[in-house]
């Protein structure tokens, strides 16, 4: 069980009186849900640990962070971007079972929303405003009822969790006792889940290995049983090459007498009607050749079969019963994706200015259709190459932000190069605030109308070009942006 709105509060009041004014100096979001920020005050480091996962939602001080394993998540690299190097200005409950941790720096404020609520817990980074930056949650990105650009709502608070006991036993001697006994009270549930999850997925493994020898399986057992009809073939072409004269060209049918210990008996041979009687013979000795090699060698490869088939049942078995040290030696396969947590691609490729500014460029009509009409604010700046298709560009603004010259230059190299002017030297670029830009009832998606609408001419420098390519970040799943 996640910790209660009564431990929350306990946490939070001393979390708050101790790390006012710590400088942030790293970031980590291992997993969806969970981030750690390395806080530093004079003479000390601090690990805080801000979870919103299911049944182990908490703050807490902790001693070390779980690993990441593959490549970073879109909500550590925006988290970075956001929060190192600020100060943390306060840690306040927002009610309920959410908390609020605001950070400052010269050039703003950001605010990270730890939603421990117990069906939906998530993580939400806050910048000017309170507009989402972006949202880490084991929930797929439909169910959040939040995206990028859209003014924070503290959910509304359900109940009063507030005469329910603490669990919390505080640690004597510890530095923050209060927070230090709550990561004690989830130690053991982290590796749990990661352990559980480990197991889920080589379970899931060993099973689709099964089903792929089991049905190979059965192709190769239906091989190996056609030694009968190879001997069929033997016992035609030796009939028929014992009776050459009374088959013709022609003949699809011949009835031919067999000796056996039981004595004579017809048998009624097909036969092919473009062949001879002995091209007959050789046919059905080579068919009879032929399916008795492959059935011996469908009979090795069975066996082989079946020795693959009882190691994988037998290490299903054995997995069943691992420990949690055994299955964290295969910690590694927690670093491949999950079709379970598979998340939508964003609809826009993200570049950096020289200055840092974002710049978000559509992937086609239909996402530049969404990147224009639902994500962009009506202040940020739009962009299109004139007199050619291409991609609608954004660059997100806070409102009132001054627009310079560096930053439009830098976005009108992004739209043309992803338009038809892609590999000229110059052109014309269209921009205008985004809430300028209009959608005629009934045009194609991504066809649009700009009103108060300026023009740039834009040669283009190619060391600008290389090094605003070079800035594209590799943040695709939406969820986490």
């Amino acid at each position: 069980m996640s910790l209660r709105a009564r431990e929350l509060a306990e946490v939070v009041e001393e979390l708050s009186a101790s790390l006012s004014g710590a400088a942030v100096q790293k970031a980590f979001a291992p997993a969806p849900a969970l981030c750690y920020l390395e806080l530093r005050r004079p003479g000390r480091t601090v690990l805080l640990c801000v979870c919103a996962a299911r049944g182990r939602a908490r703050i807490s001080v902790a001693e070390s962070r779980q690993r990441l394993l593959g490549p970073a998540l879109p909500f550590q690299q925006q988290l970075r971007r956001e929060v190192v190097g600020t100060s943390l200005s306060r840690i306040a409950r927002a009610g309920g079972r959410v908390v609020a941790v605001d950070f400052k720096s010269a050039s703003g404020s950001r605010r990270l929303i730890a939603d421990l609520s117990a069906r939906d817990g998530k993580l939400i980074l806050l910048g000017e405003e309170d507009r989402v930056l972006a949202i880490s949650s084991e929930l797929p990105f439909a169910k959040l009822g939040l995206k990028r650009s859209d003014a924070y709502q503290p959910p509304v608070q359900v109940g009063d969790e507030s005469s329910s006991g603490s669990r919390l036993i505080p640690i004597a001697g510890a530095a923050f006792p209060f927070a230090q006994a709550a990561e004690a009270l989830y130690q053991g549930k982290d590796e749990q889940q990661r352990t559980d999850e480990i197991r889920r997925r080589l379970i899931q493994s060993l099973k689709k290995k099964l089903d792929r020898i089991s049905r190979t399986r059965e192709k190769v057992l239906a091989e190996a049983s056609r030694e009968p009809e190879a001997e069929q073939h033997r016992r035609f072409g030796e009939l028929i090459s014992q009776n050459f004269h009374r088959i013709k060209r022609g003949d699809t049918v011949a009835h031919l007498v067999e000796y056996t210990e039981r004595g004579p008996i017809e048998i009624e041979v097909p036969i092919h009607a473009e062949r001879s009687a002995k091209e007959e013979a050789e046919w059905r000795f080579h068919q009879y050749r032929r399916l008795l090699r492959g059935s011996k060698q469908a009979a090795l490869r069975l066996a082989q079969l079946n020795e693959q088939m009882s190691d994988a049942q037998r290490a299903l078995e054995e997995l069943h019963r691992a420990g949690a040290e055994a299955l964290l030696e295969h910690e590694e396969i927690l670093a491949r994706p999950s079709r379970r947590t598979a998340r939508r691609s964003r609809p826009y490729k993200e570049y950096f200015s020289s200055t840092g500014q974002r710049i978000w460029v559509g992937r086609d009509s239909r996402s530049n259709d969404e990147l224009t009409f639902k994500i962009a604010r009506p202040d940020d700046l739009w962009l299109h190459a004139r007199g050619a298709s291409g991609s609608h560009v954004v660059v997100p603004l806070d409102k009132n932000a001054e627009l310079t010259s560096e930053l439009l230059v830098d976005a009108a190299h992004l739209a043309l190069h992803h338009s038809g002017f892609k590999g000229e030297r110059r052109g014309e670029v269209v921009y205008a605030k985004a809430k300028h830009v209009r959608r005629r009832k009934g045009d194609p998606a991504g066809t649009v109308s700009v009103e108060r609408d300026k023009t740039l001419l834009v040669r283009i420098e190619p060391d600008r070009l290389a090094n605003l390519l070079g800035s594209r970040t590799r943040a695709t799943t939406e969820q986490s942006s």
